[in-house]
């Protein structure tokens, strides 16, 4: 054999020649005879496709198992396992069962031989010597098939290869299409939302506008009405009567608390407006909380509640807006003054491990239910039933006049008991703050 036949064919031990790696078709040659193989072989080799040898009915069965074929050309008469009995198992088993098989014989010439060949499923029964054309022909025709077979399957996959990148793109382009309504719809949203926060923010300028302007045109009215009437419960005008003093006395009240209420207002639109200044200096304690108890004492005395202080540990320094500090603690001893019951009242003072400060402020009154505590800091708000004047804006504002100064203002209440409100607030806003307080200086100007 020569050395291209070398290249195509099956070693005379049976072995596979290795991986295929074109389009040519694979033929099985079987028969126990080497020369009738090589006769075989030089009959197809103008046909150029892959052929295959197998000296025995099992060494024909395992090229089977691991190589696909176009056809087999099966010897019938061969020892051990004759070709009847390899042609009943390759037609047995799924993967094999479709390749044509060409019986090939040289004394096995009766009807019930031939008869049994096709019934084992063979397509054609074949005598030797066979004529040499012929036999081409045959094995060309199952040849052509099986490539046009193994090309219908590959069209098949390529089809389905492309109905899934079909389906794949339809897929992808729902989605991009669903994105881009979600993100053409998430646009409008924030359109929408950008649209009612100017309008809520145009909304909220015009309230504190209105309050800033309201405060200021209705607290000189007030003043005059106060000042007024101080001067004629001291009788500058002449004496006065039981029940003008009286009157007048109730006059005074009212205005107070008006003016009490206008101030609370002004100093609410100035918080959400941002426009609160703040005075950073050295706040001392317990020196502030003293002072605080002489201005609250007369109020005190009125419901017959005494004040006292707890002091832990030395004097001490923080840094913060004076001012607001004691607009915080004085709302927080009013209320427990007025809510009190007439009963002991304690201020906490103590430094914390931050150096800052925290303060308690401890009454022993009504308190406050469960459900309504988290009301408490709400603006125009009183949870109680008790009938002490009140504006509803002290506790909203000292909340965040607290959360202003870096602070933090808390409560917690028993009914029935009392309730204690902590202000925590840090050793200094110095550096925190000077760049706030340079913008609200700026902003002012």
């Amino acid at each position: 054999m020569n050395n291209d036949r070398a290249k195509s064919a099956m070693t005379g031990n049976g072995a596979a020649t290795g991986a295929k790696t074109d389009d040519r078709a694979n033929i099985l040659l079987v028969d126990d005879r080497a020369e009738n193989l090589l006769a075989l072989e030089a009959i197809l080799e103008p046909l150029g496709q892959v052929l295959v040898r197998a000296n025995s009915g099992p060494e024909a069965l395992k090229q089977v198992l691991i190589v696909d074929f176009a056809a087999i050309l099966l010897d019938v008469q061969m020892p051990g396992m004759n070709g009847f009995e390899v042609a009943e198992i390759i037609k047995s088993r799924e993967r094999s069962r479709t390749i044509p098989i060409i019986f090939l014989s040289a004394i096995s010439k009766e009807e019930a031989y031939v008869f049994k060949g096709y019934s084992m499923g063979a397509v054609d029964y074949v005598f030797k010597p066979f004529n040499t054309d012929v036999l081409r022909s045959k094995v060309a025709v199952f040849v052509d098939l099986y490539c046009k077979q193994r090309e219908l399957q590959h069209q098949a996959e390529l089809l389905r290869e492309a109905e899934k990148r079909e389906l794949e793109l339809e897929h992808r382009t729902s989605l991009l299409e669903a994105e881009a309504r979600s993100a053409a719809k998430l646009s409008q949203m924030n359109d929408e939302l950008h649209r009612r926060q100017v309008a809520l923010e145009q909304a909220m300028g015009a309230r504190n506008r209105f309050y800033a302007s309201m405060s200021h045109e209705l607290r000189t009215p007030i003043n005059a009405v106060i000042g007024y009437s101080t001067l004629m419960l001291d009788n500058i005008y002449g004496p006065l009567n039981g029940k003008q003093k009286e009157g007048l006395q109730r006059t005074l009240k009212a205005a107070r608390h008006l003016l009490e209420l206008v101030n609370d207002v002004l100093d609410l639109s100035k918080i959400e407006a941002g426009k609160i200044e703040l005075s950073l200096q050295p706040v001392m304690f317990p020196a502030l909380i003293e002072d605080l108890f002489v201005t609250v004492r007369p109020l005190a005395d009125e419901y017959g509640s005494t004040l006292s202080l707890d002091m832990d540990g030395e004097p001490f320094t923080i840094v913060s807006d004076p001012r607001r500090v004691r607009q915080i603690l004085l709302n927080l001893l009013s209320n427990a003054i007025k809510f009190g019951e007439g009963k002991p009242i304690r201020v906490s003072c103590k430094q914390n491990e931050d150096k800052g400060v925290q303060l308690e402020v401890v009454d022993q009154g009504v308190g406050i239910a469960p459900d309504d505590m988290p009301r408490i800091f709400e603006e125009f708000v009183q949870v109680t039933e008790s009938k002490q004047p009140g504006t509803g804006l002290g506790l909203p504002i000292s909340r965040r006049l607290a959360q202003l100064l870096d602070g933090s203002l808390t409560a917690c209440s028993t009914p029935g008991q009392g309730s204690t409100f902590r202000l925590t607030l840090p050793a200094s806003l110095e550096d925190d703050l000077a760049p706030t307080a340079e913008l609200v200086a700026a902003t002012v100007a």
